[in-house]
This record gives C-alpha cells, structure tokens and sequence, in this order.
C-alpha cells in the first residue's frame, strides 16, 4: 500500500494537462477516497478471479488510461498480481501514477493505430472512465482486441447515461458533472452495440459500483439496500443511479 511518507510528499500532486482526469492525488488517498476506490475496482476484480480461476495470480493486465495509478496500485498491493501494465497519453500522469505503482506504464493513445505493447499478450485489459472522452469510441474496440490473449477478457466502463444522471443538470438537487470532456457519454444501448459491432460477446453487462447523480435519493437508496441486505446494482429504478455502466467482452476470435 502508499506508505504515509509517500503520501505527505505528493498529496498534492495533479497534472495540469490531463484535463480527462479532474483528481488530486490527496482526494485518492483520503480516507474517504481510498473506501470510494476500493468500492469501485474491488467488484470488478473479483469478478475476473472468478474467471479465471487459479490463474489468476499469473495473469498479465494492461490498464488503459491509468489516471494516477490508483488500479495498478491495487491489484499490485491488494492482490499481489505481479505482470502489470500501463498505458497513458499524458507524461505527467505517468509520473505522478509511478509514485503509487511499480507496474510498467508506457506512453501511448488508444486513437494510435498501433499501441507500444506487444500484441495478443494481456489475459485482461482494463479501460475505466476513458472511452467517454473519445471522438470515436469504437476505436477502442477496434484497438484492444488486437493485444488480447486468446480467451482473455477486457472491462471497459464508463458514466452511466440514464435518467438520473440527466437529472445532474437540475439546480440544487442533481451532482453537476464538471468534466468538459465528457464528449461522448452514451446510454448502455450504445456501448452494448457498439461493443457486438466490434465482435465482442458481453459476458456481463452491469450498472455499478455506486450510487450517485442527485444530491438526496443515492444516499436513500443507499441505506435502505444496507438494511436489507440487497445489492443495489441488481434493483431495475435503484441501479440507474449508479455511477458506472460496465462490460465484461470476450472477443469472439479468441472463444
């Protein structure tokens, strides 16, 4: 894990350039933001233990997109995994995301027609938050096939265009969305289509890992699911104020 020194000495750390990625690493390594991350990574790592079993330990994961290095520090110090990898447009954010992860990070752009890493080398590519920013986002899937493993998985996510997060734009009651690259957030049918179009199979589709959008009912829903013990991603009306719509894609190729 981020020792304290570590943290003292870039609390404050955020690149400038990346305007994807509106983060400081002190708001990461809070308290309250490393519960809010564990929230978000830790379902969906589970979710490829599952899959692959005893072989988990071993897999190779290419993360696109790695913001500060928050995902590759856990899967690294959390899970012990050990064949991670990094890919990222903004030198900065490379830098500041090696501070918290020994994973190897390359500079590189999904829109590249080729990618710096080996292909069809990843048991696992991971894409969080990211393909929203794209002029294209069928350019990802186009792309990311080409590094996988035969067999091997990609989760992308991205915000979850629903009612409630169309509700983020009234006054007082919705939770604005401040990111002004956020040029192509689309509703699930989209990323379903565009993701079969590609030639992926959806294993999982899946609205999670937090409860967001609007100022009041989040929290509601939140407790009530709490006290009943059920998983608010599962409920049809609660779990569109999730923050994330998520994909687990196989390509059809590599069945």
């Amino acid at each position: 894990m981020v020792d304290e020194k570590q943290k003292k000495n870039h609390s404050m750390d955020r690149d400038r350039d990346n305007l994807t990625y509106i983060h400081t690493t002190d708001s990461l390594w809070s308290p309250e933001g490393r519960r809010f991350q564990r929230e978000k990574y830790l379902p969906r790592v589970e979710l490829v233990r599952e899959r692959f079993g005893d072989s988990f330990d071993t897999i190779r994961v290419l993360d696109v997109g790695v913001g500060y290095g928050v995902f590759l520090n856990l899967l690294e110090n959390e899970f012990g995994l050990k064949n991670i990898f990094g890919m990222d447009p903004f030198p900065a954010s490379i830098e500041i995301a090696k501070k918290y992860t020994s994973a190897e990070i390359v500079s590189g752009d999904i829109n590249d027609e080729r990618w710096p890493v080996p292909e069809r080398s990843f048991d696992l590519i991971t894409s969080f938050d990211v393909v929203e920013h794209l002029a294209q986002p069928a350019v990802f899937f186009d792309r990311a096939k080409d590094y996988l493993r035969p067999g091997g998985f990609i989760i992308v996510t991205t915000p979850n265009r629903q009612l409630p997060y169309l509700m983020r734009a009234i006054p007082w009651f919705g939770i604005p969305d401040t990111n002004t690259t956020h040029i192509n957030v689309k509703r699930p049918g989209y990323w379903k289509r565009t993701a079969r179009e590609a030639g992926y199979d959806i294993v999982k589709a899946w609205r999670g890992e937090h409860l967001t959008h609007t100022r009041i009912f989040p929290k509601l829903f939140r407790n009530i699911c709490a006290a009943l013990g059920a998983d608010h991603r599962k409920i049809p009306i609660v779990n569109s104020f999730e923050q994330s719509f998520c994909m687990l894609l196989q390509h059809r190729q590599d069945l």
